[in-house]
């Protein structure tokens, strides 16, 4: 049976700052960009003899990751699911009235994140 080779892996800061951008929005997805990534050290803590014996080299490789990690992930651009389209159900007596936000557009408000779009009753 092997040894095994254990790490506890801290980072600098805890936990790394992602920056994003959003760029879009259907009923189903909002579209970011990742702008930046604030991550300045990985560092592996050995956990197991065996990893005590390999904690240089990994501490070594582990100096030259965040450049690297930044790099894969700066610039990309996912979408991240909304679950379901934005919108609100509101009681009226015995009925449901239905709101939902239709042609959904990004933009900004003080600073912060804004959605709009059309009203859609049903």
């Amino acid at each position: 049976m092997a040894a095994p080779i254990e790490f506890d892996v801290t980072y600098v800061p805890d936990p790394p700052v992602v920056t994003v951008k959003a760029t879009g929005i259907t009923d189903t997805a909002l579209t970011v960009k990742v702008t930046d990534l604030d991550l300045q050290q990985v560092e592996f803590h050995p956990k197991t003899p065996l990893s005590d014996v390999l904690s240089g080299l990994a501490n070594d490789l582990a100096r030259a990751a965040p450049p690297i990690v930044k790099d894969k992930v700066t610039a990309l651009s996912p979408d991240i699911p909304i679950g379901k389209p934005i919108g609100c159900d509101i009681p009226v007596g015995d009925a449901t009235v239905h709101v939902k936000l239709a042609s959904p557009e990004l933009g900004s408000h003080g600073g912060m994140l804004m959605i709009s779009g059309t009203a859609d009753v049903s």
